[in-house]
């Protein structure tokens, strides 16, 4: 009997590693008006993004039903397997919420139900590790200690183009004291007891990416590291270039999905950090 991860869609993990772990990624929904599109399966990120800068209508999300992961761990369970299940913050989604309500339908199934306490890539390096363990063919409780053990030694920081997406979609958390008459400079964000929150204003792009760096170098180095982005050219390729060095493995680059491009709109850069 092995033990097989399942996920969702906000980890954003690139698809190489979902494929090459085995992971099964449960989505999330977006919604333009009354127009449904699971998260990965029926919109790209590029078609998402278009419709988010171009279209009339803000979309909104939807975490996966509860038969969405009734049978997702129904066939892992039918093939034999344990699950250990890994999801975005509690506080930021329901998905967790779903997750628990198909395990109670499920009896004979072996479910561990983790909270990262985190989103986006930063929940992806989460899953990637904890895949990884399972593949090694270590025992449900070791797998489970991993992902545990990984979500507390993981952060994230991350700079939006604009608070607008993060106060329109509520999910703006402890850093709404930053909103009134501010919503055009570049904060750092972090995530902390799985919300949002401030860790430093600065104006431009140049010096978010600076203060990223810097934040990084303070800690390094990593386990593991993961560059967010949805922005492109010369910001991510220096960030990209800065923390190579910073960790045993290749840093693991992670574009905003359709689900976290809600709440982060275009433009976004950040960072995931794994602590030894």
């Amino acid at each position: 009997m092995a033990v097989r991860v399942v996920t969702d869609s906000t980890a954003d993990l690139p698809r190489e590693w979902v494929d090459k772990l085995n992971i099964t990624v449960v989505p999330l929904t977006v919604f333009f008006g009354a127009e449904a599109y699971k998260d990965g399966v029926e919109i790209t990120r590029e078609q998402f993004f278009e419709r988010l800068i171009n279209g009339m209508v803000h979309p909104r999300t939807s975490q996966p039903s509860v038969g969405d992961f009734v049978e997702a761990y129904k066939r892992l369970t039918d093939e034999g397997h344990e699950i250990v299940s890994v999801h975005v913050s509690d506080k930021l989604s329901g998905t967790l919420n779903s997750a628990r309500s198909a395990v109670q339908q499920l009896p004979n199934a072996k479910v561990a139900l983790v909270d990262s306490h985190l989103a986006a890539l930063a929940l992806g390096l989460v899953v990637k590790v904890t895949a990884e363990a399972a593949q090694e063919g270590r025992s449900f409780d070791e797998v489970k200690a991993v992902a545990e053990d990984a979500s507390a030694k993981t952060g994230v920081y991350f700079t939006p183009s604009t608070l607008e997406y993060l106060q329109k979609g509520g999910r703006i958390g402890k850093a709404q004291a930053l909103i009134g008459g501010l919503l055009s400079i570049k904060p750092i964000l972090t995530m902390r007891d799985g919300e949002i929150h401030p860790y430093e204003k600065v104006r431009t792009t140049a010096k978010a990416v600076a203060k990223l760096k810097e934040i990084a170098t303070a800690d390094g180095p990593y386990a593991e590291v993961g560059v967010i982005h949805e922005a492109q050219g010369e910001a991510v390729e220096s960030l990209v270039s800065h923390l190579a060095s910073m960790s045993e493995r290749p840093v693991v680059i992670g574009q905003i999905g359709a689900v976290v491009g809600v709440y982060t709109g275009p433009g976004v850069i950040g960072m995931a950090l794994r602590r030894k």
